[in-house]
């Protein structure tokens, strides 16, 4: 395996860890959790309308399958979803809640991470600088994620497994392609694009959606949508 292009894909994982270190730097809890609603709202919004839509589109022709595999996402995540504690949208419960979004938000992204990580480090075979970019560009979108997922998890070492998890799930598809010696042709890749799509469309319209309408009239919710929606823009631009 080229290591050049491994070190390269790596990168793009690990700034998932630049978003933990921002909140880091943001001491009220209570802001920060009602901020990252609207801002995780509309990362995945434009990570699904932006991103994983259209490379669906261009990887499978026939709309029904890709309409297919989205529900079959989201039918997986709401499997998955009975294994994780159980929430209620009370104000008592509403910490347990964001946790909970913030759990099934990582496994989504971990799925889609393998699949970025295998075309950053194809792009980098090809050119090396071809690579940078669009580690770069990957890595604008994984940093406001890792803020939602730093934000909505609070327990320290599960945060850590997690961004730690998704951070090697760069390198993992790439391990696994070689070991099982897999072929991952456009159209296969189209499929677990749009599994994850499913997932992340779940998580936006079933859980944030309701989280969002609570607090609506609250400022920190704007300033979050107004901030996914400049970095969205920024991430554009690098991409």
């Amino acid at each position: 395996m080229n290591i050049q292009a491994i070190c390269i894909t790596l990168l793009s994982g690990l700034s998932f860890f630049i978003g933990y270190l921002i909140t880091k730097l943001i001491k009220n809890e209570k802001k920060l959790i009602i901020f990252s609603i609207g801002f995780s709202f509309t990362i995945i919004l434009g990570l699904i309308f932006f991103d994983l839509l259209p490379e669906c589109i261009e990887a499978i022709e026939n709309k029904w399958v890709i309409f297919g595999f989205t529900l079959l996402g989201i039918l997986l995540l709401k499997a998955l979803d009975l294994f994780i504690p159980d929430h209620e949208h009370e104000e008592s419960k509403r910490k347990d809640h964001m946790e909970h979004i913030g759990l099934i938000s990582a496994l989504a992204l971990f799925i889609h991470n393998i699949i970025e990580g295998t075309a950053i480090y194809t792009a980098s075979l090809t050119s090396l600088s071809i690579g940078i970019f669009t580690s770069l560009g990957v890595s604008f979108h994984n940093i406001p994620l890792g803020i939602q997922i730093s934000s909505l998890v609070k327990n320290k070492k599960e945060k850590i497994i997690l961004l730690s998890l998704l951070s090697l799930s760069s390198i993992l598809g790439i391990i696994v392609i070689k070991l099982l010696k897999i072929t991952l042709t456009e159209y296969i890749s189209g499929v677990l694009i749009s599994i994850t799509l499913g997932m992340l469309i779940y998580i936006a319209f079933f859980e944030l959606l309701c989280e969002l309408k609570e607090n609506i009239k609250k400022k920190e919710l704007l300033i979050g949508i107004m901030t996914g929606v400049i970095l969205i823009l920024v991430g554009h631009i690098f991409h």
